[in-house]
């Protein structure tokens, strides 16, 4: 007996959608005659334990908070790197860092053959756009490369260090440059996050029934530098209490020192959570709130740069860690999904996943093909509680600074191997981070199989790079 895949007619209420489940299963992909809308919220450097829905207690996050009583909240999520590029490059093209084009920072643009999720979003009939730090394109000035990836709109900066300053002199739309002569990186009339907020406020508004639309707002905080309007260091300070301002005697080029580290990180969250409501509300003026599926989520673990340090605000919860670690407190991140049309509200979920899931996750969800030879896997089944949700065998990280540094998670194994330059078959550290999530105790020693297992998923998980050697793993590639 043969199977027809074709479209699923809903109308609300419909949870659970257990026509829709049945296909998922037995075609792969189903998607609906009104698909969602999709808005994929990205911070830059949130650490896990910076919302109060994940146990922050210095300050308050109530409109992400709402989204995750509205929805789901995960627990076991992982950025695609411990730095943005790379990070970035996995959530939009589905490989970890042993398979991408891009694995580290630098003046790498995607290639322009490689697919992303845009790209196969706008084929299913969704409008894209990037507003903010974009994803792909490095150390470049080339905005041209969004649109070769799929996005028909784009605003905001393509080269990454251009994000570092909260009042840029220049921004893009599409191509356009777009010059901001008042602003003086660290000073200005124009805040970059709230150029962005207005800009993916605007964009919403202009949307059309006629097709659904996919927008990453990719906000750049708190990422340093830390600067912060008043009106946002005010509510900080009212949370995080009184602080000892630190005598800043010079700008850093990129990472601007700030005289409150404390009360300037948690001014960035709030302004950020703002700037989440916003988004909210729009959804809900414009009547399309219930089936848009909004996710929130942060491109890798807390930053220590601008005079700040995760340990002030418990920013990397109980992980060790931070940006830069493949320590957990480094990839693993805060994920939220809220779809009122299909998903239950007040759900917690423990399934391992990876920013490399969201791009066939987003094709099940639009009716699209999902590429081959991808890493990741589909998380609907858990988003709609419903369905065989398949686990991975494993997920991996590296790293291309401070010595070269891998990661490998296995089950509830964790192997994380450091200094590589010095020496690449060890040390090996093994944790088992359902006993030990703080990867306080290395059990290299007393469990050889579990290591020997794990070292050769670890070798076996990446494919040497030309552009992003991994000293001296792939002395090949260097000739």
């Amino acid at each position: 007996m043969g199977l027809v895949c074709g479209v699923i007619h809903y109308r609300k209420p419909m949870k659970p959608i257990l026509i829709a489940t049945i296909l998922l299963g037995l075609c792969g992909h189903s998607y609906a005659e009104a698909k969602p809308n999709i808005v994929f919220i990205l911070a830059d450097d949130l650490g896990y334990g910076d919302l109060s829905c994940y146990g922050q207690k210095n300050f308050k996050t109530p409109a992400i908070d709402a989204l995750a009583a509205d929805g789901i909240r995960f627990t076991d999520h992982y950025a695609g790197a411990t730095v943005c590029a790379p990070s970035r490059c996995a959530l939009l093209t589905g490989k970890h860092t042993g398979h991408a084009a891009i694995r580290g920072n630098g003046p790498v643009d995607l290639p322009a053959g490689e697919t992303t999720v845009a790209t196969l979003l706008r084929q299913a009939g969704y409008q894209t756009a990037l507003i903010g730090k974009s994803c792909v394109t490095g150390n470049t000035q080339t905005p041209e490369s969004l649109a070769r990836h799929g996005f028909a709109y784009f605003y905001g900066t393509t080269d990454h260090q251009d994000a570092h300053f909260r009042y840029p002199k220049f921004l893009y739309e599409n191509s356009k440059r777009i010059n901001f002569p008042d602003n003086q990186l660290h000073t200005g009339n124009h805040y970059d996050l709230d150029l962005y907020t207005d800009q993916a406020l605007t964009y919403i508004d202009r949307q059309s029934d006629e097709k659904p639309f996919f927008l990453v707002f990719s906000v750049p905080v708190p990422h340093a530098s830390m600067v912060a309007p008043e009106d946002s260091m005010a509510k900080a300070r009212a949370s995080v209490g009184p602080e000892k301002k630190v005598k800043v005697s010079a700008k850093h080029p990129h990472y601007t020192a700030v005289a409150e580290p404390k009360a300037s990180y948690a001014a960035l969250v709030i302004r950020m959570d703002d700037a989440v409501a916003k988004v909210t509300a729009k959804l809900r003026e414009k009547g399309v709130l219930d089936n848009t599926l909004v996710i929130f989520t942060s491109d890798n673990g807390s930053h220590s740069e601008g005079g700040y340090q995760p340990s002030m605000l418990d920013s990397s919860g109980l992980f060790r860690g931070h940006k830069r670690d493949l320590y957990d407190g480094g990839i693993r991140v805060p994920f939220i999904a809220r779809w009122p049309a299909s998903i239950e509200p007040s759900q917690t979920s423990a399934h391992p996943s990876a920013f490399w899931d969201f791009l066939p996750t987003a094709c099940a969800i639009a009716g699209a093909p999902v590429p081959a030879g991808l890493d990741g896997i589909s998380y609907l089944p858990t988003l709609l509680g419903s369905g065989d949700q398949k686990p991975h065998d494993s997920l991996y990280w590296e790293f291309h600074e401070k010595g070269g540094r891998r990661a490998l998670r296995s089950g509830d194994w964790k192997l994380v191997q450091y200094d590589l330059a010095k020496t690449p078959r060890g040390p090996l550290e093994l944790y088992n981070l359902k006993e030990d999530p703080a990867e306080s105790s290395n059990l290299a020693a007393r469990h050889p199989d579990v290591l020997k297992s794990l070292t050769a998923k670890l070798d076996g998980a990446r494919q040497p790079s030309a552009l992003f050697p991994l000293p001296p793993l792939d002395s090949a590639a260097k000739d």
